[in-house]
């Protein structure tokens, strides 16, 4: 960092990268004379806003990692999300210890083109889970190993297949992300230090080698001496970052239960089948929701502003899998493929008979910011002065809510150590990653193991497939 006390800093995007960044630099006295600015197109004037990543009914509280580094990271996390007090992060029902169940399909622990499976990833999850438990003290029978399908269904109550072996950690749970978010959002705005903006940002602006600030789609321009872009799935639109950073759509629904079916729902653990990819979490009040984790589908199109790899370079329209939500046009229903698949999930996951010949309360699409080994994107721009950049949460930057700002800042400032390493700017493997080739989009693929099949489904093609006809 030139200045390691900046003037000003100016943030693109108010989702958990954003504004935990905007939190952090409020607390660090270098930074006490820094102007610090958010912008964000929230539409409605609540930051952040409503179709972003960071806001929904839960995410999933884990340190359930096969890599131990992040199990380290999310177990530090949890410890501030386990404090309960009114004004604590997990207060008010912000936070829920119900317990996961990890399980998978017995497969080849490396799918093709080295891509590792979810069984992989469940058994090196639970090795790491193990270790940071015995450390912190915590009882053995916290983390019960569940190695057979039937020791599956009789944790959960149910007479599927919902894995081949896995295992029940009640350390973990989940959170009301739209809750926490509010909560994060209240905190940095007290702190009066900071300004917000409702606007869309269409570019970046440069002088010589710098980036200097953003225009806005009224015309205006806001300046910064340092410019933090962390605006999740849409950072494509501004930056090319095509092969290391890349948009894709995660499907979610929810049915109504009655109050006897949420008793029985509300008492269960997260149920997350890294094979699959489906996954349940406790119904909270009289909704159930049933979700993907998967690799997701792409969206491609045209972006005509992104800021190119150096000054060297012209702006060019370029073709980026873009997000796409209700404030582009309401889809009004999920992909044929997916409405299975969710039933799907809701039949095997779900102790209740019939749940998955229920209506859809509500669906949506949830629109991560992938890499393609799932570690972030928290560095400086190797081509621009001015531009650091805090992307590609891979559908898991949420739980870290409570320290991540302060992480994006140790980076920011060369202190990042292992995080640092493992989250910088890295060289393209494979140039025709995230670009089209012979007029089809090469989407990239995230190979930790985490995502359940279906690759490569573009959201578009999806909508268009007709359902077959019933016999």
């Amino acid at each position: 960092m030139e200045n390691p006390s900046p003037a000003s800093i100016l943030i693109i995007g108010s989702g958990v990268f954003g504004l935990s960044t905007a939190w952090a630099l409020t607390k660090r006295p270098q930074f006490a004379e820094t102007s610090i600015t958010v912008v964000d197109d929230t539409s409605t004037g609540q930051f952040p806003p409503e179709d972003c990543a960071s806001v929904d009914s839960s995410r999933i509280i884990r340190a359930d990692y096969a890599d131990p580094d992040y199990t380290a990271l999310a177990a530090e996390a949890q410890s501030e999300w386990r404090k309960q007090g009114d004004d604590d992060l997990g207060g008010q029902g912000r936070y829920n210890e119900s317990g996961l169940v990890l399980t998978a399909y017995q497969d080849a622990l490396e799918l093709d083109a080295g891509i590792k499976s979810g069984m992989y990833y469940v058994k090196k999850s639970w090795e790491n889970c193990v270790k940071v438990a015995q450390r912190d003290g915590q009882p053995a029978d916290k983390i019960k190993v569940l190695g057979s399908t039937e020791a599956l269904n009789s944790c959960l109550g149910t007479d599927t297949h919902t894995g081949d072996w896995g295992y029940l950690n009640s350390l973990s749970g989940w959170a009301n992300a739209g809750m926490g978010m509010k909560w994060l959002y209240n905190r940095v705005n007290a702190t009066g230090r900071v300004s917000f903006v409702n606007a869309k940002v269409e570019q970046l602006t440069t002088e010589g080698d710098k980036v200097t600030g953003a225009k806005l789609s009224d015309g205006k321009c806001l300046t910064a001496d340092v410019v933090l872009v962390a605006a999740g799935a849409w950072t494509g639109g501004l930056i090319d970052l095509r092969g290391r950073v890349e948009a894709s759509g995660h499907v979610l629904a929810y049915i109504e239960v009655s109050e006897e079916e949420c008793a029985v729902l509300s008492k269960q653990p997260i149920v997350l089948n890294l094979t699959s990819g489906l996954f349940t979490v406790p119904s909270q009040g009289n909704m159930l929701k049933v979700a993907r984790h998967s690799f997701g589908y792409l969206n491609p199109g045209t972006v005509h502003h992104a800021l190119p790899l150096s000054p060297d370079l012209e702006r060019e329209p370029i073709v980026v899998s873009k997000p796409h939500t209700n404030r582009d046009g309401i889809i009004g229903r999920l992909p044929h493929e997916a409405d299975v698949h969710l039933r799907e999930g809701l039949a095997k996951l779900s102790p209740i008979k019939g749940l998955e010949d229920r209506p859809w309360k509500k669906t949506r699409l949830c629109w991560y910011s992938d890499t393609k080994d799932g570690d972030w994107l928290v560095d400086w721009h190797p081509g621009w002065k001015g531009l650091f950049i805090a992307t590609g949460d891979s559908g898991h930057g949420y739980k870290f809510l409570p320290l991540l700002g302060d992480k994006v800042l140790d980076c920011m400032l060369g202190k990042g150590g292992v995080y640092g390493q493992k989250w910088k700017w890295k060289n393209l493997e494979d140039e025709s990653v995230g670009r089209e080739v012979d007029g089809k989009f090469q989407g990239l693929i995230t190979m930790d193991g985490s995502r359940g099949l279906p690759a490569g489904l573009v959201l578009e093609e999806e909508l268009r497939r007709v359902p077959p006809k019933a016999v």
